[in-house]
Parts: structure tokens; sequence; C-alpha cells
């Protein structure tokens, strides 16, 4: 009788304390800042923050047009060794919603005597990353396996696709043309301005630097030209060294 009632208290002790280890172990996933299971330290999707709103508001300054929108052809408007650049009074303003997949990218700029603007405010997937037309955080270009590999591998905060318009002096001059926004990664040395792509790399990381920001736009038409880098007939070139965030 003895044995019994100690086996009993034994087992009813070894109860309380699994118990006890399992409160405990649930508190512990509960408490903030506390890995659960395998995650360490991944990035999240965005989608996987309980307070995301998908809404972005941007603007950039600091604006630079690779080569000229006189440029005949044959040209260059990705130089990589950053030879052709213009600076040029100009501004970016982007107000989107990720999540809709909606919104709208301005920007204008002053060059050749001319004013110019982009109305960039249809946003489509052509690509399961693109994620209905507007994603964030995703690699693109190079190695990455998204995009073109005309550019670096390069990590992008925000990015968009679709369609827009560029108008010059309030005039359109380019209808429905395919367009794409990055805010991306620094691609170009801030000294030289050189991209230093392609290389081969030693890391696994792009061509790029994730110490600094910018925000490249293009615009393209479907007309291909293989004289031309890239091989179209237009592709207006533009990006914004600073970045401020609202």
């Amino acid at each position: 009788m003895f044995l019994k009632r100690h086996s009993i208290w034994a087992a009813s002790i070894w109860v309380s304390l699994m118990l006890a280890l399992s409160i405990s172990a649930q508190a512990d996933q509960l408490q903030f800042g506390t890995p659960k299971g395998d995650e360490g330290t991944r990035i999240f999707k965005a989608t996987e923050h309980p307070n995301y709103t998908g809404q972005f508001r941007l603007g950039g300054q600091r604006a630079v047009l690779v080569g000229s929108m006189q440029d005949r052809s044959p040209w260059d408007h990705l130089d990589y060794a950053g030879k052709h650049l213009i600076p040029v009074q100009g501004t970016i303003d982007i107000d989107v919603n990720e999540r809709a997949n909606t919104g709208l990218v301005t920007a204008e700029f002053v060059e050749g005597g001319n004013r110019y603007r982009i109305v960039f405010d249809r946003f489509t997937e052509a690509r399961p990353f693109q994620d209905g037309g507007i994603a964030t955080r995703v690699y693109e270009h190079g190695d990455s396996g998204n995009g073109d590999p005309l550019y670096p591998k390069t990590w992008l905060y925000l990015a968009g696709w679709g369609t827009a318009t560029v108008f010059r002096n309030d005039q359109v001059l380019y209808k429905d043309y395919a367009a794409h926004f990055m805010v991306m990664e620094r691609s170009r040395d801030p000294k030289t301005h050189e991209v230093r792509y392609p290389t081969k790399r030693t890391l696994p990381g792009g061509e790029t630097d994730p110490a600094g920001m910018e925000i490249d736009l293009w615009v393209r038409s479907k007309e291909a030209n293989k004289d031309n880098f890239p091989p179209y007939e237009t592709f207006v070139h533009l990006c914004w060294e600073e970045v401020t965030w609202r």
C-alpha cells in the first residue's frame, strides 16, 4: 500500500513538473524578443507584421539622368563606368500602397531647356516576384533569379512595375511605356559614380553598397534597337542619390 501511494505521489509530482515546464515554455514563446522555433534572425515578409499598412511615401533628391534625352543611337543608358551622367534639377515622389498595388509615382526634371514629367500610375505583375505590380523586400537583377541581369543583384526596399507616360513641356512624349522603379541599395560609387558590375565575386551579395540607398526609374519602349544598351529604341533612366522616407 505504501509503495502504491508513493508511486501515485511521484507520478503526480512528475505531471505537475511537466505542466509547469510547458507553461513556462509557452510563456517564453510569448515573451517579446524571443525567437519562435527556427526563426532566428530571418527577414520576415512585410505581411507577417501585424501593423503593416502597405502604404509607402518616399521622395528623392539629387537627380541624375543617365545619358541625355537628346542622345542619338547608339547610346548607353546604363553607363556602368559613370562617364555620361548628367546631374539635373528634379525630384521623384512615391505614394503607393503595396498591398493594393495602387498609387502614384511622379518624377520631374529639367534637361536641355525642356521640362519633363513622368507619371507612373498603373502597376501590373509580369512575374510572380513582382507581387501584383508593387513589391517590397525582394532581391532583383544580377544572379538573383528575378528580373534581367543588366544591373547588379540588389535588395529592393520597394519596387514597382507597369506603365507610365512621359511629358515634355506638358505635351505627351511617350505614352503607355513600360516602367520600373526601385528603392534599392546604392549601386554607384559615391566618388567615381561607377557601377562595379559585372565582376567576379568572392562573396554571394550583389555588387551594391547596403550602407547607401538610391531610387532608380526606367521608362522604355517596346521597340528594340540592338545598337543601344539596353537594346531598346527608347530607354529613359534616372537615379536619385538621396532618399527621404515620410
